[in-house]
């Protein structure tokens, strides 16, 4: 099983108009890494057969009953692993699918504009903590934020989520779908703080300037409003821009660079702090989406569930490259996926597999990690990967045949 995860990861970064070509013996399409690793027809059993659930014990309520355990857990694993950090972002994802199913959903202007919604909360960075996906109207919202509505309801399940991994004053930033002047003042109860863009018909009437009025007035343009709550809902004439904000003020405003068509230039607009915070920290699940776009998995299947099963492996290996650059690691996102497949597919080869004279680079990945290299005893002598006589031992880990005095020197980098 690890050895089909990593083809579907390679599939990503190497992709090939059939997935059966990996297995061909032309050898412009040839693989010698998946061949040696598993066979085209294991693979295709396992690939037919891939499911998450008990098919005779499904929640008939839910519409992603046959991916609900699989989601779950997956959600559990990023929360139990999530860095702490105060600010969040709550979006949409959409996972691309084309087929036939009631949850699919068609956004105009998308990169994605065909396939499954998922509700998503990430860090500013773009650790996934948390993913839903959308039901539409069967979407399960708890009694006690329904009257509320959908958006607001999103915002505080994922605010429950982080407070029960670690009680902190996170600060949410979030679209006009989700952004209400209720919202903000369930959010201030609870001590947390919220920025989002909202809707002209969601400020329960604030005695902002219309539309029409805005656009008389010069670029760069402030206007705001803020009550006893300290709530504040701003106006900023650049893209006519409404945001409401418990926790930061207009002030102090930046400057920063637009181009006008006047005057044929850039020149320079005042912005509000808020504005200017929000954009800062509200593309986490952008930057997410746009990881995994990268190297999505390239296979497909025809059961419904199949591109859900791949987004989630996609978004775990995302989410542990999110951990490893935190940690200062070096590997952009292409290098940490190679790494996953190579160490996976080169340490569990089939015993059976006819190999060719082994050059000095094999296993490098894995040779040179310096992690439970063993040496131990084999049934039978065969030649030493250093000195090529014939020895009784080898590396556990690499399944090189060594001698003890060669063990050392082979797992070495030479620089």
């Amino acid at each position: 099983m690890k050895n089909f995860f990593a083809i579907l990861l390679l599939s990503g970064y190497q992709k090939l108009p059939r997935r059966r070509m990996y297995w061909e013996n032309s050898s412009d399409t040839q693989n010698q890494l998946v061949i040696n690793s598993l066979s085209r027809d294991r693979f295709e059993y396992i690939f037919s057969n891939l499911h998450c659930c008990d098919n005779t014990n499904l929640d008939k309520t839910d519409r992603f009953a046959k991916v609900r355990l699989l989601i779950n857990k997956m959600n559990s694993l990023f929360q139990q692993y999530a860095p702490v950090t105060e600010n969040h972002s709550v979006d949409e994802a959409m996972v691309p699918y084309y087929g036939r199913h009631g949850c699919k959903q068609f956004i105009r202007g998308k990169p994605i504009r065909y396939g499954y919604k998922l509700w998503t909360g990430c860090t500013s960075k773009g650790y996934v903590i948390w993913v839903e996906p959308y039901q539409g109207a069967k979407s399960e919202i708890k009694p006690c934020y329904k009257e509320l509505g959908l958006g607001p309801s999103v915002i505080l399940q994922y605010t429950d989520i982080i407070n029960s991994i670690q009680s902190f004053p996170y600060h949410i930033f979030c679209d006009n779908f989700f952004t209400t002047i209720p919202l903000l003042r369930e959010m201030t109860r609870r001590n947390l703080k919220i920025t989002g863009t909202i809707r002209e018909n969601r400020t329960s009437k604030c005695p902002l300037a219309n539309k029409s009025q805005f656009k008389k007035k010069s670029r760069g343009f402030i206007e705001y409003k803020t009550n006893e709550e300290n709530t504040v809902v701003v106006k900023w004439h650049d893209n006519n821009v409404t945001l409401a904000s418990n926790a930061l003020p207009v002030h102090p405003t930046h400057s920063v660079s637009r181009y006008s068509l006047k005057e044929k230039k850039k020149i320079k607009v005042d912005q509000p702090h808020n504005i200017f915070t929000y954009n800062k920290y509200m593309g986490g699940v952008d930057r997410a989406d746009q990881n995994i776009s990268l190297y999505r998995i390239g296979l497909r299947g025809k059961k419904w569930y199949i591109p859900l099963i791949f987004h989630m492996l996609d978004l775990a290996v995302q989410n542990a490259w999110q951990l490893h650059r935190e940690q200062n690691g070096k590997l952009d996102h292409l290098g940490f996926r190679r790494r996953i497949v190579m160490t996976i597919l080169e340490g569990n080869q089939r015993k059976f597999a006819k190999r060719s004279k082994l050059s000095q680079s094999h296993n490098c990945e894995m040779r040179y990690d310096r992690i439970d290299h063993l040496i131990v005893t084999q049934g039978k002598q065969t030649r030493c990967r250093m000195c090529h006589k014939k020895v009784s031992t080898k590396c556990e880990k690499c399944d090189a045949a060594l001698h003890v005095v060669c063990f050392k020197p082979y797992h070495v980098k030479e620089i």
